[in-house]
C-alpha cells in the first residue's frame, strides 16, 4: 500500500511537471493579429535573442489586443520603449513594445482586438514598427517561455491586406475590396482619400464595414480623370507603368518623384486619357 501511495505521488509529479513546462497550448481560434504589416526581423535571429517578431506597418497604425486578458504593466523602458504587457485568459502572456502611445493601463480588462496602443519608434528601435512576444506562461527577464508567435499565427496572417485597385464597369470606377480587419480609417490613409469623402462617395451613413463590400475610391464627377494605384511589395516603376498603360515619366510627374524609388503601401496618382 506504502509503495501504491508512493507511485501515486510520483505519477502527480510528473503530471504537474509536465503541466508547468507544456501548458495546453491555446487554439488559433483564439488569436487575432496585433498589427497588419510586414514581418522585417523573424523570431530567433540575432544570434537567437529575439524573442519575437518584429512587424513593420505605417505611423499611426492600432495596435491590437491578440486575445482576452488583463493589462499586467503598461510603462516606458530604456529597451522597450513605451510597451504594454497582457496576462491571458488561456495562461500566455504577450508584448507589445515601440509604442508611440499607450492606451491602456495596468490591470484593465481588454477584449480581443480592441485597441491597446499606436505603433512608434520608441526605446532601442531603427523604425516604426511593432515588435511583438508571446510567452507559453508569464514573461521573464531572460524569456525562458518565449514562444515563436509564428507557432500560433501563419506568417500570411501578418501580412497587409492587399488593396488591389480594379477598374469597374458602368462608371469605370476605381474600388478596393474589403477585407477582415480593415477600417475605413485604414482604407482612406492607404488609398490617399478622407474618410468622409469615402462615405460620401459610398453613401455610408456610418463606419461600419463588413468581408467582401466593395468601396468606391472615386465618384464618377469631378475626380474622374484621376485614380490611385496602391505599391504591391516587388512592384517597379516599369512594372506600374506597363499594368497601367502610361509611361514611367508621367507617374514620376504626377506624384513628384525625383527617381525611381517606391515603397510597399504607397499610394500613386494615375492619371486617365482624356
Amino acid at each position: 500500500m506504502k509503495q501504491l501511495r508512493h507511485l501515486h505521488f510520483l505519477l502527480a509529479a510528473i503530471w504537474i511537471s509536465g503541466f508547468a513546462l507544456n501548458p495546453p497550448a491555446a487554439e488559433a481560434s483564439e488569436w487575432i493579429e496585433p498589427i497588419k504589416g510586414e514581418i522585417t526581423d523573424p523570431f530567433g535571429t540575432r544570434g537567437g535573442k529575439h524573442k519575437g517578431l518584429d512587424i513593420a506597418a505605417p505611423e499611426g497604425e492600432s495596435v491590437l489586443a491578440a486575445a482576452d486578458g488583463t493589462i499586467s504593466k503598461s510603462y516606458r523602458s530604456d529597451s522597450y520603449g513605451q510597451v504594454i504587457f497582457i496576462k491571458h485568459d488561456n495562461g500566455y502572456e504577450t508584448v507589445y513594445a515601440h509604442l508611440s502611445k499607450r492606451l491602456k493601463k495596468k490591470n484593465d480588462r481588454v477584449a480581443k482586438g480592441e485597441e491597446i496602443g499606436i505603433i512608434g519608434n520608441t526605446g532601442i528601435s531603427t523604425g516604426t514598427h511593432l515588435h511583438f512576444e508571446m510567452h507559453h506562461g508569464s514573461w521573464t527577464e531572460n524569456k525562458k517561455n518565449a514562444i515563436n508567435p509564428l507557432a500560433v499565427y501563419h506568417e500570411q496572417a501578418f501580412q497587409q491586406n492587399a488593396v488591389h485597385v480594379q477598374q469597374g464597369d458602368a462608371e469605370k470606377g476605381w474600388a478596393v475590396t474589403v477585407q477582415k480587419g480593415d477600417t475605413l480609417w485604414r482604407i482612406s490613409k492607404e488609398n490617399g482619400i478622407s474618410v468622409e469623402k469615402l462615405m460620401e462617395i459610398n453613401g455610408l451613413a456610418d463606419s461600419h464595414l463588413y468581408i467582401g463590400q466593395k468601396l468606391l475610391l472615386r465618384d464618377h464627377g469631378r475626380h474622374a480623370g484621376q485614380s490611385t494605384y496602391i505599391v504591391q511589395k516587388g512592384d517597379t516603376l516599369g512594372q506600374i507603368a506597363d499594368k497601367m498603360g502610361v509611361t514611367v515619366r508621367r507617374i514620376q510627374e504626377w506624384n513628384d518623384l525625383k527617381g525611381d524609388e517606391i515603397y510597399p503601401r504607397q499610394p500613386l496618382k494615375i492619371m486617365e486619357s482624356s
